[in-house]
């Protein structure tokens, strides 16, 4: 598989070649910065031009190790179990690392037009930064070719996942049998598209430096506004897609109750309890004053068994064991989840409605660990997997994550 220029670039040409992670962008960052320095004290700059060209240099910095950090989680996603997903990812990494190198001439294209505008259409910008001395103008070339190649990569990259997001979730609606694609590898492309927020928002940086051209301006709102929406709407659509098969998934979604287990203190703990299933995680809602509360607070590892069974056909039965940890909601992470705890409070209410009004009209009655007041008396978990298991009949099937 092919790599990018940049990638390329930090790989294979001393000193940059020499370091690895953090190490080359911090000194990419010094280098750039000592030059500019040195250039601005040699002839004499305005403070304004050592100031904006120190945050232009920032922000390749930023946008440098962002790429970097982008190209092997591209390359680190596996073979999809579902044929038409498998395909819609391989396509996508080809696009991204096409031998004919497509970022190359996206960020040229825009460093073309940047560099015609300001010198045939609106040289003040020159004049103001760099008095128009031809060794500064040259570093300020420089400069404007990397902004432009790594604003041609963000364009590049999150066009491309957003496009990736979309058929995604379309072809998730067509699975049949056990056909998924990998959890980790829909987490890994949720990660992505957040680095796409940041890669946008990273441009606002270059707002005072080009503030003084109004058009120049324009753009510089433009590009990130349009870069982190796009990456926010590949996220919302990432997230719709089920990393489970439709076999279990529909096993979830209709199985009333679950079986918790925990390795307790001198035995194992388990105990019935409903849940719902987001298309994500499996939750279950537990009281604070529970025992398996207690447990999950010392180690959050446990395993919930859901089943559904056929005593006339034990050949039809089935069963899902999810094996992970459990992460639990309660006042003090509360706000920063509210909208993913009012979706699970929404499951709640549509698959046990009949349950939970029955049990709203008879609170006193109740036990107090029983009593449903949520947040401050019952609390929700949700359960991260790192393992599942399924069985259909007399099959046993391993789920990969």
């Amino acid at each position: 598989m092919d790599k990018w220029i940049y990638e390329l670039i930090v790989e294979k040409i001393p000193p940059f070649s020499l370091l690895k992670g953090d190490y080359v962008t911090i000194f990419q960052l010094l280098l750039m910065l000592l030059v500019g320095i040195s250039i601005s004290i040699i002839y004499s700059l305005p403070p304004r031009s050592l100031i904006m060209g120190s945050l232009t240099i920032l922000v390749v910095a930023i946008w440098s190790r962002l790429t970097l950090t982008i190209a092997p989680t591209l390359r680190s996603f596996r073979p999809s179990l579902s044929e038409i997903e498998n395909d819609i990812i391989e396509r996508y990494k080809n696009l991204m690392f096409n031998p004919r190198h497509p970022e190359l001439f996206v960020g040229l294209g825009i460093f073309i037009f940047v560099t015609i505008y300001l010198y045939y259409f609106n040289p003040f910008l020159l004049g103001y930064y760099l008095q128009h001395k031809p060794i500064v103008i040259a570093f300020a070339l420089i400069l404007i070719w990397d902004v432009a190649y790594r604003a041609g990569i963000g364009l590049w990259v999150y066009i491309l996942c957003f496009i990736r997001s979309v058929k995604l979730y379309k072809a998730s609606k067509r699975r049949k049998g056990l056909e998924h694609t990998l959890l980790n590898d829909l987490k890994a492309m949720e990660r992505m598209d957040r680095r796409g927020v940041a890669y946008g928002l990273t441009a606002f940086l270059l707002f005072p430096v080009l503030s003084p051209d109004k058009y120049l301006t324009f753009f510089v709102i433009v590009y990130p506004i349009f870069l982190s929406s796009l990456s926010l709407l590949s996220i919302s659509l990432i997230r719709k897609v089920p990393w489970l098969p439709p076999d279990i998934a529909e096993l979830l979604e209709k199985a009333k109750f679950a079986y918790v287990g925990h390795e307790g203190d001198l035995f194992p703990h388990i105990t019935p309890v409903v849940q719902v299933f987001d298309g994500r995680n499996v939750y279950f809602v537990t009281s604070k004053a529970s025992k398996k509360f207690k447990f999950i607070k010392r180690n959050n590892r446990i395993a919930v068994l859901i089943d559904e069974r056929d005593p006339k056909d034990f050949f039809g039965n089935k069963a899902v064991l999810i094996v992970g940890k459990a992460k639990y909601y309660d006042l003090h992470n509360f706000l920063p989840n509210i909208f993913k705890l009012i979706k699970v409070r929404n499951l709640f209410m549509q698959k046990y409605k009949q349950y939970i009004s029955a049990y709203s009209k008879r609170k006193e009655e109740l036990p107090v660990a029983w009593r449903l007041t949520p947040m401050l008396k019952r609390i929700p978990i949700e359960i991260q997997p790192e393992r599942v298991i399924y069985w259909r009949g007399v099959r046993r099937i391993k789920i990969g994550l």
